[in-house]
C-alpha cells in the first residue's frame, strides 16, 4: 500500500509541476504580446501662461497609457517640460494636455487645457508638444 502511496503522490507532483510551467508559459506569452502593442512615448516642448503667469507643471493624459507630468522650474512665462508616456498604443491614443499657471500674486489659475494626438514619431525621436 505504501507504494502506491508513494507512485500517486509522484504523479500528483509531476501534474502539478506541468500545470504551473503552462501557466507560467500562457502569463509570459500574454505579457509578451501586451509589451509589443504598445510603446513608450517621450514629449517635449514648451508650455507658456498669460502674462504675469508662469507654468508650474505640465501633465499629459492619454486615453490609453500612463498619466506623466514635468514640473518646471516657474521662473519665466513660457517653461521646458519633457515627460515620458509609456503603454501607448502602437497606434497612438489622444490626451489632455494640462498647463497649472502660478500669478505673480501667487494664486494657482486653472489649468490650460488642450487636447492632442500621441503617437510615437516613426523615427523614435521625441514628440514635440507646445501649449500655448
Amino acid at each position: 500500500m505504501k507504494n502506491f502511496s508513494s507512485i500517486k503522490r509522484k504523479t500528483l507532483s509531476s501534474i502539478a509541476v506541468t500545470a504551473s510551467l503552462a501557466l507560467a508559459a500562457s502569463v509570459a506569452a500574454i505579457g509578451t504580446a501586451h509589451s509589443a502593442a504598445t510603446v513608450k512615448v517621450v514629449i517635449t516642448g514648451t508650455a507658456s501662461c498669460a502674462k504675469d503667469a508662469t507654468p508650474t507643471v505640465v501633465t499629459i493624459t492619454p486615453k490609453k497609457g500612463k498619466t506623466g507630468s514635468d514640473e518646471t522650474p516657474g521662473d519665466e512665462q513660457s517653461e521646458q517640460y519633457t515627460i515620458t508616456l509609456t503603454g501607448i498604443p502602437n497606434n497612438g491614443t489622444t490626451a489632455t494636455a494640462k498647463v497649472t499657471c502660478l500669478d505673480d500674486e501667487g494664486d494657482v489659475n486653472t489649468p490650460k487645457k488642450k487636447d492632442v494626438p500621441i503617437k510615437k514619431p516613426a523615427n523614435n525621436s521625441p514628440l514635440t508638444l507646445n501649449i500655448p
